[in-house]
């Protein structure tokens, strides 16, 4: 074989064992070991094909990094682990694996790879014939534990994806046929570089439309624009309309504080006329307010929930 560090070749020296952590518990896993006296270095090349790393397959590998995503590592051995999978591993051994393997996806980003197969995808067709593609951006919170497990300030990391919805009409039923995801405590500029590759390698650049999703968020849809400048013909940006629902609910709950009923109605309302009528339409409802004689929280909610429609209107 050809050693992978120096480009030499590198022999055949004989079989050896070794013992593996998989679902299905340890296994004897036997591999051929070459040695290249160049550089004076040992390979497995089977172990590469495979995904076998720190003496686990590829799928063991995989739970232990999801399970120690879910929650924290030493719940994770004691149950999550050991209830989906009957493995018995340590909390320290779950924070290796995923710290192997996030180090590994650090990697293949500052090399400029992409995480998935650069293959183009077979955009949905909208009703008017055209290809759409779906990117968005958004942040979200991440609780975060001291060294010696105390609260600390949780931390903001950026989830971006580019995604191909599939539509069944007749079902009502909206699934994902593809999706492509990056994400990490990074600035805006880096994760929309990263998102950049990710639509490259699904061919966005074949799709006739490009919607964005974004929530209010400062700088997400110029971040967005960035991103897949020059690749789509037609992009619109449409508001996460969750996000906005709870602006409205928000704001509810100050014009009824002590009316539950009261305040789900009102904020049923505003949804449905979010969701009809669009943010105009409720910013010119509420821009009729009198507000001569109310409460100056109110007023101020009342400023902060118009500013919010004023700004995003376009995108409602």
């Amino acid at each position: 074989m050809t050693c992978p560090n120096c480009r030499e070749s590198a022999k055949f020296v004989d079989y050896r064992q070794t013992t593996l952590t998989s679902l299905f518990g340890e296994v004897i896993y036997e591999r051929v070991y070459y040695h290249c006296s160049i550089c004076h270095t040992g390979h497995f090349p089977m172990d590469h094909e495979l995904g076998v790393k720190t003496r686990k397959t590829k799928a063991a590998t995989e739970v232990m990094t999801l399970s120690g995503t879910l929650a924290p590592f030493q719940q994770s051995a004691k149950r999550l682990l050991k209830r989906l999978t009957g493995l018995r591993v340590s909390g320290s051994t779950i924070r290796r694996v995923a710290e192997s393997v996030g180090q590994d996806v650090a990697d293949k980003r500052a090399r400029g790879e992409t995480i998935g197969p650069e293959t183009p995808w077979n955009w949905h067709v909208d009703a008017h014939g055209e290809k759409v593609a779906y990117v968005s951006l958004d942040a979200t919170g991440v609780p975060q534990q001291g060294e010696h497990q105390e609260k600390q300030e949780a931390k903001m990391p950026y989830e971006a994806g580019v995604f191909n919805p599939l539509f069944d009409r007749d079902k009502k039923s909206h699934r994902l046929k593809e999706a492509g995801y990056v994400s990490g405590l990074l600035s805006l500029s880096e994760i929309g570089r990263q998102l950049r590759r990710e639509c490259l390698a699904v061919g966005l650049d074949r799709a006739d439309k490009v919607i964005a999703l974004t929530d209010g968020g400062n700088g997400l849809p110029e971040c967005l624009l960035d991103a897949v400048a020059g690749l789509g013909t037609d992009l619109a940006y449409v508001l996460d309309f969750f996000h906005a629902a709870d602006h409205a609910v928000e704001f509810a709950k100050v014009v009824h504080p002590q009316d539950e009923t009261a305040r789900t109605q009102q904020a049923d309302a505003w949804c449905h006329t979010l969701k009809h009528e669009g943010g105009k339409a409720l910013l010119r409802e509420l821009e009729r307010w009198d507000l001569s004689e109310r409460a100056a929280p109110l007023v101020e909610a009342h400023r902060k929930f118009t500013g919010y429609l004023r700004n995003n209107q376009d995108r409602m």
